[in-house]
């Protein structure tokens, strides 16, 4: 299974360069040029990662980022943004993104940063999941050897 990851940009070039480079390494990419987009698209598909520009034209990204969160809570969601500040970054971390990351952005970077986030998410799901059946399976003793008093 292919890993998909959502792209919104209200730059035309940055969405083509985006889709390009993720495509070519493996990923799904749906591009749109708008929150109003992004949130529809986001109703009828569940991305892996959100790659989000902080400036949009209908909404800032740290509002979308919030709406996103609720919406798809696993997902990775790297901010995007032409117009570092130390507020703006502050504010992105602060609202739940995962990283920051800057334009122009440097490929591999930005493949380097969407991996180790992945992969980090990749491992919670493993360790929530890996407990869930430690928990199961000390259940299921306790009420064996509990039974097994009863029965006595």
């Amino acid at each position: 299974m292919h890993e998909s990851v959502l792209v919104v940009d209200d730059d035309a070039g940055v969405r083509k360069t985006l889709s390009s480079i993720l495509s070519e390494e493996g990923y799904l990419v749906t591009a749109v040029e708008n929150a109003k987009q992004a949130l529809k698209t986001t109703e009828e598909e569940y991305f892996d990662v959100a790659l989000i520009d902080i400036m949009l034209p209908d909404m800032k990204g740290t509002d979308l980022l919030l709406k996103l969160k609720e919406r798809q809570p696993k997902m990775v969601k790297i901010i995007v943004t032409g117009f570092p500040s130390l507020e703006n970054a502050v504010k992105a971390i602060n609202e739940g993104a995962d990283a920051y990351v800057l334009k122009p952005f440097n490929p591999t970077e930005l493949l380097q940063t969407i991996r180790k986030h992945l992969d980090e998410k990749a491992a919670e799901r493993l360790r929530i999941w890996m407990e869930m059946e430690k928990g199961a399976k000390f259940s299921e003793q306790f009420t064996k050897s509990k039974g097994s008093d009863f029965s006595t």
